[in-house]
């Protein structure tokens, strides 16, 4: 199998490529920023770079395009504002190639609740977000055809190495979990 794996608002980073890698199997990293490292120090910046370098719009057009390119049978693995992207951008895809799209706390989401699963969805909620109702979410998509929610107990960025929010018994459990 193989992964093409889109990024948070951090872009690829060595932890990114220390994730995938661990997956044992071939992959593509995608991020808002074309591969060009982010040199921000505190978390709380990068989003203001990420609206500033890219922003959710334009972030889900490179997803798109890069879906279109797809030539071997492929899961999707997506974190925060990639899995948000991969969520628009799987509902217009015809590529049969994409087969299934796993989604880390993909926060924006809440605004595209209307879309509708053209592939094997999965999102991995963090137990809490500020801005939204994380359940009301959940229940929202569960309804939907080919999509599965679940709710980890931990928080948002759980499994990015450079986040406040990581944690290293979520982080091994999932990718172990993506191994199978």
């Amino acid at each position: 199998m193989n992964y093409l794996i889109l990024s948070d608002i951090f872009g690829t980073t060595s932890a990114l490529i220390d994730l995938a890698e661990q997956l044992n199997t071939q992959f593509c990293i995608v991020d808002p920023y074309n591969g060009e490292p982010q040199l921000i120090e505190r978390e709380k910046e990068h989003y203001n770079n990420f609206k500033q370098q890219c922003g959710h719009d334009k972030y889900f057009e490179i997803v798109k395009e890069y879906f279109k390119t797809l030539s071997e049978p492929t899961t999707c693995l997506a974190f925060s504002a990639g899995a948000s992207a991969a969520w628009r951008a799987q509902s217009i895809t015809e590529n049969p190639y994409l087969e299934k799209l796993v989604g880390f706390y993909p926060s924006q989401i809440r605004n595209n609740l209307a879309i509708n699963a053209k592939i094997n969805c999965e999102f991995i909620f963090p137990k809490h977000e500020s801005h939204f109702d994380v359940t009301h979410v959940i229940q929202n998509l569960s309804l939907k055809r080919n999509v599965k929610c679940k709710m980890a107990q931990f928080d948002h960025g759980f499994m990015n190495k450079l986040s406040d929010n990581f944690n290293e018994s979520a982080y091994a459990y999932f990718c172990d979990y993506l191994r199978q």
